[in-house]
């Protein structure tokens, strides 16, 4: 039988990282942006519906609100709908559940020093309300975003930025870090700067399960099937 200390020596790696995304992959808040985004149009006259929106995965908010006054001619221009979208969203991420299972793993992660943070299209004061409504928060040591990245996560600049603020706050570079992502667009671009992935299927999201699992090293559909050791342990 293997001792606690014995496992931990093996498994545990105080020298790994982990980068979520939020939406889809942290918290389940599909649903609200399945009411928000649609119910913002509706009180400016374009009738459009859920799926209509997937063509602006990748973009940070800001800029998918301004797609919605270039692509759909909506009358009020980007920051207006930013701001009108930002306090629909506000009260529906208060509510939003962690994913299930994921709370524990967290839980498992923390207790063996893994750096975690979170990388996101989301602007980082509304993914901060879904972080402490749902728990998530106290795992988390920061929230980075494709707005200040400069790129959306067609591209892995914001995984990058996030990694180099991790190993800035924590004096050192990592053996292995890992990007958690419920998005195809955001596993392929992790994967072009090196990281490993794990991909998180969402029902309720845009990515396709086969192309998802055909992009990531790990693939799951809750967090209750991953255990640590099998991403700690990981080799390929």
């Amino acid at each position: 039988m293997t001792s606690k200390g014995s496992f931990m020596s093996q498994t545990a790696a105080p020298n790994v990282a982990f980068i979520f995304d939020c939406d889809g992959t942290l918290v389940d808040s599909t649903p609200v942006w399945a009411y928000a985004s649609p119910e913002l149009m509706r009180r400016h006259g374009v009738i459009v519906g859920a799926e209509d929106f997937a063509q602006f995965g990748s973009l940070a908010l800001e800029d998918e609100c301004q797609a919605y006054h270039d692509i759909w001619g909506v009358d009020a221009d980007g920051p207006e709908l930013f701001q009108e979208l930002s306090e629909i969203l506000v009260e529906g991420y208060s509510k939003v559940p962690p994913r299930e299972g994921l709370l524990p793993f967290l839980e498992s992660a923390k207790a063996v020093g893994i750096a975690m943070c979170v990388a996101t299209s989301t602007p980082a004061e509304l993914v901060q309300v879904a972080l402490d409504g749902s728990g998530v928060a106290p795992y988390m040591e920061f929230v980075t975003t494709t707005g200040e990245a400069g790129r959306p996560k067609e591209f892995p600049d914001v995984y990058e930025l996030a990694l180099s603020r991790l190993e800035e706050r924590h004096g050192h570079s990592f053996d292995a870090v890992w990007v958690f992502e419920d998005a195809t667009f955001g596993l392929k671009s992790s994967s072009t700067a090196g990281f490993k992935r794990v991909g998180v299927y969402d029902p309720l999201g845009h990515s396709d399960r086969d192309e998802m699992r055909d992009n990531c090293e790990i693939f799951i559909d809750s967090y209750e099937e991953l255990d640590l050791s099998r991403v700690l342990n990981f080799e390929g």
